[in-house]
């Protein structure tokens, strides 16, 4: 009798659900699509665990304090921080991984190095020109360090775990962009800005494009974990987005970051790929899609974004921004003027017409760290930066480990024209920390004890934990690569 109430209450619900929608559908598309992105969101936020939820509705609140919609964006300011602090709360007493890793090699380089930017941060509000917002902004990025040092050695135990983890991130961020284009496709104006380039319901097209940057490698290490072509969805929003921001630095970063895997897999697979994508092009240009497209005056558009200078700068006067942080930094080259402060200062130097610059930010995130933290923060940053490289260099590309390298990859690009680091206001730095988290926690994890199992094609399946050494290979000395290097290697053997 009760799964009869159950089962007719489901029906009940849905055809409701259903007939609001038809309606809404005839006069408002867009609230259409918005609730039934909001109800797809909510059935697969009920399969999550109560630390998914938790970091979903993290996620929420910092997509909702960087949105163009003005009282979404302060009713989210505040709260945001808390969330932050409650998932912090909960990677290290709520549970998790069994036993406590202890660091090692490059993973304890990287939270080291993490902590000891934190350490500066914080005291550089003794320092800075703005010292309580250094000091607020210095909390909120030792809750990020202590997120992702709480992810790599409590939580994330196994690749199906940080693959279930950041596919919260994956799902929330797609229903965003869904959001965002459906706002866009019914004609609202503030979804388009600087020269016709989309920014949804961001605050800008370069926030959108390094979120859309980042969502595409995320769908592919939820992919690798499933081996479901329909984990791919998500890909798609993304990359539509993407390309409509016309962001030339994130184009051009989730390329590099593909061609950097591709290139770690070896030539072989390098060479399948090249011909997947040839054979493609001549299929397209076969029934006139590709000349349709070239044509097209959007592609034109896009084409002068990476050829037209505006007044002689090809790089939107990022250039000379950059040189104004220089000359400012020569102030203060030890210390600088404290962290986050790079806002305040720029203002003030608008303000006595000191230089001829529009915004309040570096356009670069390893200068705008250099400029607030000096010479001291730049020697943090580089034993951060060493791990990074180490990382998607040295951890072997195998199941999940391949998306996440990566995001990481693009991530590194990203940061050169972006000042997104550690804008801990903002959902990216998150998404980048955590894909670093789950490779240290890769590199950290001890071999499976148990035996393995794949998908076709060798793909791993979701009883694999992390992949140890092969049993026709020697042992990988490399500190962090010796529990990765076989996974692929033992599954043909085993076949």
């Amino acid at each position: 009798m009760a799964r009869r109430w159950t089962a007719g209450t489901l029906i009940v619900g849905a055809g409701t659900i259903v007939a609001v929608v038809a309606a809404l559908a005839v006069a408002h598309p867009v609230v259409a699509v918005v609730a039934v992105v909001i109800a797809i969101v909510g059935y697969l936020l009920g399969r999550l665990d109560g630390w998914q939820r938790l970091f979903a509705a993290t996620l929420v609140l910092l997509i909702g304090a960087v949105s163009n919609i003005a009282p979404l964006a302060q009713v989210t300011f505040y709260p945001r921080y808390l969330a932050a602090g409650a998932l912090v709360v909960w990677t290290f007493v709520g549970g998790g991984s069994a036993k406590i890793k202890r660091l090692t090699g490059w993973p304890r380089l990287f939270l080291g190095g993490l902590w000891a930017c934190v350490a500066l941060a914080v005291a550089s509000s003794t320092w800075s020109v703005v010292p309580l917002l250094t000091l607020q902004q210095a909390g909120a990025l030792a809750l990020l360090v202590a997120l992702v040092h709480g992810l790599a050695t409590r939580r994330w135990s196994s690749q199906h775990r940080i693959a279930r983890d950041l596919g919260t991130a994956y799902v929330i961020l797609t229903a965003a962009f869904v959001i965002s284009l459906a706002y866009g496709a019914a004609g609202a104006t503030d979804a388009w800005t600087y020269g016709d380039r989309f920014q949804g319901i961001f605050a800008n097209p370069n926030m959108l494009s390094v979120l859309c940057a980042v969502a595409v490698p995320i769908g592919w290490t939820v992919y690798r974990n499933s081996g479901r072509l329909i984990h791919l969805g998500g890909v798609v929003p993304a990359t539509v987005a993407l390309i409509m921001t016309e962001s030339r630095t994130a184009l051009l970063a989730i390329l590099a970051g593909a061609c950097w895997v591709i290139a770690r897999h070896g030539l072989p697979t390098a060479i399948r790929v090249v011909s997947a994508c040839l054979a493609a092009g001549a299929v397209l240009h076969l029934f006139n899609v590709t000349s349709a497209v070239t044509g097209s005056q959007w592609t034109e558009q896009l084409a002068a974004r990476f050829t037209d200078a505006e007044d002689g700068d090809i790089s939107s006067g990022r250039m000379v921004t950059w040189q104004a942080a220089l000359d400012l930094w020569k102030n203060r080259p030890s210390f600088g003027f404290g962290y986050s402060a790079g806002w305040s200062l720029f203002e003030y130097t608008r303000q006595v017409d000191l230089f001829a610059t529009e915004v309040n930010m570096v356009h670069n995130s390893y200068l705008q760290w250099l400029l607030e933290l000096g010479l001291a923060g730049a020697a943090s940053l580089l034993l951060v930066l060493a791990a990074c490289v180490w990382a998607i260099t040295r951890v072997s590309p195998v199941g999940t480990n391949s998306g996440l390298i990566w995001l990481v990859a693009t991530g590194l690009f990203v940061q050169v024209t972006e000042s997104a680091m550690f804008g801990t206001g903002q959902p990216y730095p998150y998404i980048f920390w955590m894909a670093m988290a789950g490779l240290a926690a890769s590199a950290l994890s001890p071999p499976p004890a148990a035996s393995h199992r794949t998908h076709p094609g060798g793909r791993m399946g979701r009883s694999d934990a992390y992949s140890g050494p092969s049993r026709n290979r020697g042992p990988d000395v490399r500190p962090g690569v010796a529990v990765l290097t076989a996974v692929g290697a033992s599954g043909r053997h085993r076949r």
